[in-house]
């Protein structure tokens, strides 16, 4: 056997294996409930004393081994809001897109049936809703942003041409903010939430 051939017996039946695997996968519930026979977005302000407290956001979490993404949603909206699993009705997958640190983020379209305010007080500050018609008359402020390279203290630039001057090429991102009266919507739970909007309220509108 030639060594060509040995490398071809070696090659043989491998599939693409992830140099940068994505970190963790977590999947969050675009909950609707109804308020006044209007549909209105309920959002979740996180306890302060956690990750990313104060912050809006929807209920979610880490996609747990067996689960998919809607599984996952509901289960953890259900642990947030202190709800029965069978009163959440995921009624369909929305958007997914790479977060912060390698995580992907998938989000889902549900309503809540029966809820009367509760909530988790170890994970959630409170809760709050917009009526969908606000987002329909309240368009986000846009802003552009990149994420940009960061090396360290030792990176080796004599090795790269250009050195410090080398041309890194950075990744463009837009932010979004909704000023609603219960606070700044924005980050990626805003970003969810415009691509959301404009399936909700048609292209045109967002």
């Amino acid at each position: 056997m030639t060594k060509l051939e040995k490398i071809r017996e070696t090659a043989a039946g491998r599939r693409f294996e992830e140099i940068r695997p994505v970190t963790r996968s977590n999947a969050v519930l675009i909950p609707l409930i109804e308020e006044g026979g209007e549909p209105a977005i309920l959002f979740e302000v996180r306890q302060t004393g956690i990750r990313q407290g104060g912050e809006i956001c929807f209920p979610g979490g880490m996609i747990e081994e067996g689960e998919n993404a809607l599984e996952a949603a509901a289960r953890e909206t259900a642990e947030e809001l202190l709800l029965p699993q069978e009163n959440i009705e995921v009624i369909a997958p929305m958007h997914s897109m790479s977060g912060p640190g390698g995580a992907r983020i998938s989000s889902c379209l549900g309503i809540l049936n029966g809820y009367q305010g509760t909530f988790s007080k170890e994970e959630v500050d409170h809760v709050f809703t917009v009526p969908l018609s606000w987002f329909a008359a309240h368009p986000p402020r846009m802003s552009s942003g990149e994420m940009a390279v960061r090396t360290a203290e030792d990176f080796p630039y004599e090795l790269l041409p250009g050195g410090r001057n080398y041309p890194w090429r950075s990744i463009p991102r837009r932010f979004y903010f909704y000023e609603s009266e219960g606070g700044v919507i924005w980050g990626i739970t805003a970003e969810l939430l415009y691509h959301a909007l404009k399936v909700l309220l048609g292209e045109d509108r967002q």
